[in-house]
């Protein structure tokens, strides 16, 4: 198989959200081992684009979780609640991007900045 077609199943199948069990024995009886690495890292890559993971700490009013679906129309959003790791604010992760707005992170650039204009 070509690697745009392993590209294209991978892709594929994290779009629909499930495999089919026809396609999964299909994928164990044509795939090598070199294809099912690839197709691995590709079903990775694509599953990390298509989701955004919302980490808070407190309590993430319905309002707030509305706007990340109305930020994030066609991604899977999964929120988590890390009291102790976030302290307070919010930390989204989306494909390469992270956006930190979490206490901790602004306290570390406010004496960064201190530190650099002394």
């Amino acid at each position: 198989m070509k690697k745009e077609q392993i590209k294209k199943l991978a892709y594929s199948v994290v779009a629909s959200g499930e495999i089919s069990e026809n396609v999964s024995k299909w994928m164990l009886n044509n795939l090598s081992k070199a294809d099912m690495k690839l197709f691995l890292r590709y079903f990775n890559n694509a599953r990390r684009e298509a989701t955004v993971v919302a980490q808070y700490s407190g309590v993430l009013s319905e309002t707030s979780k509305n706007k990340f679906q109305k930020m994030f129309p066609d991604k899977n959003i999964i929120f988590v609640r890390k009291d102790e790791e976030i302290g307070a604010g919010i930390k989204i992760n989306f494909g390469d991007y992270i956006l930190d707005y979490t206490v901790s992170t602004m306290v570390e650039k406010i004496m960064k900045d201190i530190r650099e204009n002394l």
